[in-house]
């Protein structure tokens, strides 16, 4: 999605990739690495948050910085965070992140699952800023307060237009427990950008939702 040619140089909230002589240096707060190469131009890409500083988990954890009792049909904005991956010759080379690596619990310490965690506003139109953002629909079926979201990540779509980055639609059933289920489409008239082909497995995609139970 995005090209760095030589002599160029790409910085994105806490990452810097730069390509210049016959080195590709990569950096974030977690690494930094010389790559000795000829190649002309990389290419980024952003990926679901969970490549950095290593592959941990497939859900991520969105808290609202102020809750809610959400009414039937309402929608709002949330922002969350991305990873960027870095080709080289159509070939994935490693993982950056934009953005402060944070996991945390949901649920019983026993039966919990471990979550990358991140923290974020709600408004009734997206945001400013690099994070990704996403549409949230609620369906209410038993009103109560809502302060975090659990987001299955590993099959997310992504989706850019206009130099902004956006997740699927997330729908979220609101009972004795939420049931959060993505859409597998765009909340604006946006590409797919990740992954590069849209999925249409439509059971993997119902099994891809996550009951919050706790």
């Amino acid at each position: 999605m995005w090209t760095v040619g030589r002599g160029d140089t790409l910085k994105l909230g806490r990452t810097k990739i730069s390509l210049e002589d016959d080195r590709l240096t990569l950096q974030d707060d977690y690494v930094t690495r010389n790559i000795h190469t000829h190649a002309e131009e990389v290419e980024v890409r952003p990926n679901p948050p969970v490549n950095v500083p290593s592959k941990v988990t497939d859900y991520l954890m969105i808290r609202m910085e102020e809750s809610l009792i959400p009414l039937d049909g309402q929608e709002l904005w949330i922002s969350a965070p991305y990873d960027l991956d870095i080709s080289l010759n159509g070939k994935i080379i490693g993982f950056l992140s934009p953005f402060r690596v944070k996991y945390s619990l949901y649920g019983p310490t026993t039966e919990g699952i471990v979550c990358r965690y991140h923290e974020s506003p709600t408004s009734e139109a997206p945001l400013r800023g690099i994070d990704a953002k996403v549409k949230v629909v609620f369906k209410v079926r038993n009103p109560r307060e809502v302060d975090r979201i659990v987001i299955p990540v590993n099959e997310l779509d992504i989706f850019f237009k206009d130099g902004i980055l956006y997740y699927e639609v997330v729908e979220v059933t609101v009972g004795d427990d939420l049931y959060v289920e993505m859409k597998n489409e765009p909340p604006v008239d946006a590409d797919l950008v990740y992954p590069p082909v849209k999925s249409v497995d439509l059971i993997r995609r119902i099994a891809s939702g996550y009951r919050m139970v706790w």
